[in-house]
């Protein structure tokens, strides 16, 4: 019987070679869908490798019957490769039937071929004489609007290239490319090519043999095409690591991490040009060693073995580099088909732009708002829209067109998209266009929403989006307040000035510091700060001047980035961030030149949001990079503001009592809590003992002394610490807000910011009602209240922030509100603009003229700066930190003395004055104005001589006395400085000899001389100091009254003295080895998708 019908074909001419090892959960639907092919192949060969599963029982079935789908199963080694298994499927069929065919269809056991897969891929091929290798497109195994693979490539460095980002649509691809390879999963294969190029590599049992064959294919002249329209679904079983790797199970398997990435720099190196091998070799084993080291820091520990693993793989020999090169007929990299650098850049940005929008539209699904909200067409697709029929060129397979080849690409998207996973919104949509299946299908995969990232969503993403106005915003107003200022080295009111990374560290490091006579105490740790974050902008003085000169933008960066779990929209969370970073206190604080409380403004809010992260509890793997995160910014704050340091380790010990945490999380709650409030002294040591030892530090804080302004109640209500800087009641707005915020629309989440509310408040009192003296000496003061404000504020703001909350309700006369704020926000800015064009912060520090700025460092002489306070420093001018330092127990009265004497005393005085400062190894007196200076050189006479100025116009005078930093004393004057008695006053004065040396190591040899010689340093005598005459220890004389002195005998010897820090070292090593381990928990483990 005839018909008019174009007959259809049954079969094709084509081997199917079905590869199966310990797939069983896979295998039905496979072979379900094998079934279900139109046309079908003419053989199916199934090669088990050694399932220990369900898989042998469910292909003997499927190779039994008259409907039976399989035509014969191959039984290997457990540990055949995929390579081999296709191998051995092909010599099985040919010695059977001769001819099985002109194509080879390769098939996974956990991938499932659409009914026309097969055909598609013929008619491509048919339409393409020239191409050899085909590959269809690769769909979720759970999800098939969702694209896992499609062409493939790889680059310089042997890395799996696909073009696509963590999440693709099937829609958007049609038009059939060109590539370097495609997936051996449902690949397409001319069996004359396979013959050819002698199949897959035998050497790669699992992964990138695809890459390598494709790579082989097109060196050979052969085409490779990924034909989009036919599909599969693909489990991925051993890419996720589902599937243990048992055919690769010798190193550097059967780690997945290991296995691709030593196969993926074989391939390279086998295939790439002469040069790129010569050369590919050294540069391979550089970058393994570098991404070790740098996957170590980062606690990815597999990829760091696998880069180990990889680089021993090919240096051992296992790769067989030389021979395998020697059996290819071609090498070379493929034109147009190899990813580039630039392309690899190009998709980075590309995968930047899809997070930043993915974020976007994360947190506006949080707030219950659907990125059509935005009103701009093509924003989102439902799932049911995602699938539309193709009309036009683009429908028509590859070749049809009258172009010579089909599109060269790597594979990837023209219109990239990113996934976000929710439900999608109820009510009527088109039904999708059905396709047919297998199997029935799962229930419907859970509602995403797709949104496009074209260059009008990222303009509105990332160049309109509020945080990138909040920080242009504020960086303007920093710019422009701050415009008398502009510098890379600040000094000022409460801040002196900061040295270069070399003296910062040898200052926090050293044993001994000359300042104030010397001293053994520690340095701050707020050195080890600037030292250790001055590396990435170049110098600690850089980094305060960012600091200062960037307080608004910083701070305002820091409170947008701690509400991001705040369910609120972004636009509030910016004016709020705003409002914090123009606080009257910060602005005050950058004025005067407040570093301390700088740093508290700009890390209070990611403190805030660590506690409250580590209360809250439940953070699953991210928990230790969270509460080391929190500690190292806690810490930072705490070389700063011990105050403020203390006042959170108490917050998160209340909070961790009263806030109840989650079921099964106390060990880790508990682990968390810890790491907070210990390891950050662990990070500071040795200055906690320092801070519990001196309660003037915690009350002063760090940095040069200056006595704290009158403050009225209603300043302080106003969050005006006094001082310049501020304008009074603007603060009032922030208060005002509050608490019609607290009343209106009252929450449990403005619970912590009246907390902090309390915390801060609490603080103020004890800063106003306790006066202590300051460690370099004056009357007693309280404390400057800009530090506890800053935190008011904040909780004031959180207060805020919490009643946009979306959960709490629909926020009443919106517009009005906005409005208000908005103008808020405006009247802090001018106000706060108004306070920055005032303050003793200046970017004209002051300097030595340029031939003291020489002498002074080379002799190492000490300088003695008049004033309130006096200080004295060796070597240099008085710098940050130097007021920090505690001094010897009598330096700090007889500077007072020192100075009190030259300015106001008798001419006896202030010449025995001078004496003494001269014996403490004085060379130079900086007078605070010309009026001192006469005073002065009319009390001590020819004791002085007049130097230039300062660059601040400060007069130096210069000391006559014979002194130095060390001196040799003669038996009469040494007998007056054991008893107490005054150094001379007269030019010229016998027995004293400067000695070439300087504290605190000295090593001097003396001549033969009469008994009783002493040897006197210019420095305080304070326990620590040693001393060895010949190499026997010797006690330590106190001469003057106050300084180091070693009695010298009356033969020719060698004398060393030295000072003794044991226990500071060890203090340094166990800081360094916290310092370490916190680094390292703090950063983020790597998120897979």
């Amino acid at each position: 019987m005839t018909s008019g019908a174009t007959p259809r074909l049954r079969t094709a001419p084509v081997l199917a070679v079905l590869v199966c090892h310990d797939g069983d959960r896979w295998l039905g639907t496979a072979l379900s869908a094998l079934r279900r092919q139109q046309p079908r192949p003419r053989h199916v060969i199934a090669v088990d490798t050694g399932s220990v599963d369900g898989t042998a029982k469910l292909l003997a079935d499927a190779s039994e019957g008259p409907d039976r789908v399989i035509d014969g199963v191959l039984t290997l080694p457990r540990g055949t490769g995929f390579g081999a298994a296709v191998h051995a499927a092909v010599e099985h069929a040919v010695q059977r039937w001769g001819d099985p065919g002109a194509w080879l269809w390769l098939l996974h056991d956990d991938c499932a071929p659409e009914p026309d897969c097969l055909s598609v891929l013929l008619t491509a091929a048919e339409v393409s004489p020239s191409a050899a290798v085909l590959g269809p497109l690769s769909l979720d195994w759970t999800d098939p609007r969702l694209v896992v693979e499609a062409a493939l490539s790889t680059d310089a460095s042997g890395h799996r290239q696909t073009g696509m980002g963590r999440v693709e649509l099937a829609g958007s691809f049609r038009q059939s490319t060109e590539a370097l390879a495609v997936p051996s999963a449902g690949s397409l294969i001319r069996r004359t090519a396979w013959e050819e190029l002698g199949g897959y590599d035998r050497a790669l049992p699992l992964l990138r043999d695809d890459i390598d064959f494709g790579w082989r294919a097109n060196l050979a002249g052969h085409l490779v095409l990924s034909v989009p329209v036919a599909r599969l679904r693909h489990a991925r079983a051993a890419g996720r690591g589902v599937r243990r790797l048992d055919a690769a199970a010798a190193p550097p398997g059967p780690a997945l991490r290991g296995v691709d990435r030593a196969h993926g720099l074989r391939t390279f190196l086998l295939n790439c040009g002469t040069l790129s091998f010569v050369l590919g070799l050294p540069r391979f084993a550089v970058l393994a060693f570098l991404r070790a080291i740098g996957f170590l820091l980062l606690r990815r520990f597999s990829d760091a073995r696998a880069e180990i693993g990889a680089l021993r793989y090919l240096l051992s020999g296992r790769a067989r580099l030389v021979a395998g090169r020697a059996e290819r007929p071609a090498h070379g990299v493929v034109r147009g088909l190899f990813t580039s650098r630039i392309t690899r850049l190009r998709n980075a940005i590309r995968g930047a732009s899809a997070a930043l929008v993915r974020r976007r539209v994360e947190a506006d699904l949080a707030l219950g708002r659907l990125p059509e909200d935005d009103a701009r067409p093509g924003a989102w697709a439902l799932p049911s829209e995602v699938e539309r029929p193709v009309v036009g060129p683009s429908a028509l397979p590859a070749g049809v067109l009258s172009r010579r080849r089909p599109v060269r690409a790597t594979g990837g998207l023209r219109r990239p998209v990113v996934a976000v996973p929710v439900e999608a919104p109820p009510g009527p949509r088109p039904s999708p266009r059905p396709r047919p299946s297998p199997v029935p299908r799962a229930p419907g995969a859970p509602g995403v929403v797709f949104v496009e990232v074209d260059r009008a969503r990222v303009l509105w993403s990332l160049v309109l989006g509020p945080p990138l106005l909040l920080v242009v915003g504020l960086t303007v107003f920093g710019i422009l307040a701050n415009a008398a200022r502009i510098g890379l080295d600040l000094s000022g009111g409460r801040l002196l000035p900061v040295g270069d990374l070399e003296s910062t560290w040898s200052s926090y490091l050293a044993a001994w510091h000359p300042v104030a006579g010397g001293t053994t105490a520690p340095a701050p740790a707020a050195l080890a700060v600037l030292g250790t974050v001055g590396v990435l902008v170049g110098s600690p003085a850089t980094l305060v001047a960012l600091l200062f000169l960037g307080d608004a933008p910083l701070a305002g960066l820091a409170a947008y980035a701690a509400s991001r779990r705040m369910p609120v929209r972004r636009p509030v969370r910016a004016l709020v961030a705003a409002a914090y970073a123009l606080l009257p206190a910060a602005t005050a604080a950058v004025s005067q030149g407040r570093l301390d409380v700088v740093v508290v403004h700009v890390l209070a809010p990611v403190v805030f949001a660590g506690v409250a992260a580590v209360l809250r509890g439940g953070a699953g793997a991210s928990w230790l990079p969270v509460a080391s995160g929190t500690a190292l910014a806690l810490a930072a704050v705490g070389a700063f503001s011990p105050l403020v340091h203390g006042l959170v380790a108490l917050a998160a010990l209340v909070g961790f009592v009263v806030v109840p945490g989650r079921h099964g999380d106390g060990r880790r709650r508990v682990a968390s809590l810890f790491m907070v409030v210990l390891l950050p002294m662990a990070l500071l040591l040795p200055w906690p003992a320092v801070v519990l030892q001196n309660p003037a530090v915690v009350l002063h804080g760090v940095g040069a002394f200056v006595a704290s302004p009158a403050v009225g109640l209603v300043d302080l209500l106003s969050l005006r610490p006094g001082g310049t800087g501020s304008v009074p009641f603007v603060g009032f707005v922030v208060v005002g807000f509050a608490l019609v915020a607290a009343v209106l629309r009252p929450s449990r989440s403005m619970l912590a910011g009246w907390a902090a509310v309390v915390l801060g408040g609490f603080a103020v009192i004890v800063l106003r009602t306790v006066v202590v003296a300051p460690l370099p000496g004056g009357d007693a003061s309280p404390g400057w209240t800009g530090g506890p404000l800053v935190l008011v504020g904040w909780g004031l703001l959180w207060v805020v922030l919490s009643a946009f909350r979306r959960d709490v309700g629909t926020v009443p006369v919106r517009r009005v509100v906005s409005v208000v704020g908005v103008l808020s926000v405006v009247g802090l800015a001018c106000a706060g603009f108004v306070g920055l064009r005032s303050g003793a912060l200046t970017a004209d520090g002051a300097r030595l003229p340029s031939t003291l700025a020489q002498e002074v460092p080379s002799t190492g002489r000490s300088v003695l700066v008049l004033g309130t306070p006096t200080r004295l420093v060796a070597g240099r001018l008085p710098a940050f930190g130097d007021d920090d330092l505690v001094p010897a127990p009598t330096a700090t009265a007889r500077l007072e003395r020192w100075s009190r004497d030259l300015t106001g005393g008798s001419a006896s005085a202030a010449r025995t004055a001078l004496a003494q400062a001269a014996a403490s190894g004085v060379a130079f007196v900086v007078a605070p104005d010309r009026k001192t200076a006469q005073v002065v050189r009319e009390a001590v006479g020819e004791l002085v001589a007049v130097t230039p100025a300062m660059s601040d116009g400060r007069p130096v005078l210069r000391v006559q006395l014979a002194a130095g930093n060390a001196v040799l004393l003669s038996p009469e004057l040494a007998r007056r400085a054991r008893t107490g008695g005054n150094p001379p006053v007269e030019l010229g004065a016998p027995g004293i000899a400067p000695v070439e040396a300087a504290p605190p190591e000295v090593g001097v040899r003396v001549s033969e001389g009469p008994e009783g010689r002493l040897l006197v340093l210019a420095a305080e005598e304070e326990p620590g100091w040693r001393a060895w005459v010949n190499g026997r220890e010797t006690t330590i004389v106190r001469a003057w009254g106050h300084l180091v002195g070693v009695t010298v005998p009356t033969t020719a010897s060698e004398v060393r003295v030295e000072v003794s820090s044991t226990l500071r070292e060890l203090l340094l090593l166990l800081q360094a080895a916290a310092a370490l381990f916190t680094f390292l928990t703090a950063l983020p483990s790597r998120r897979r998708p």
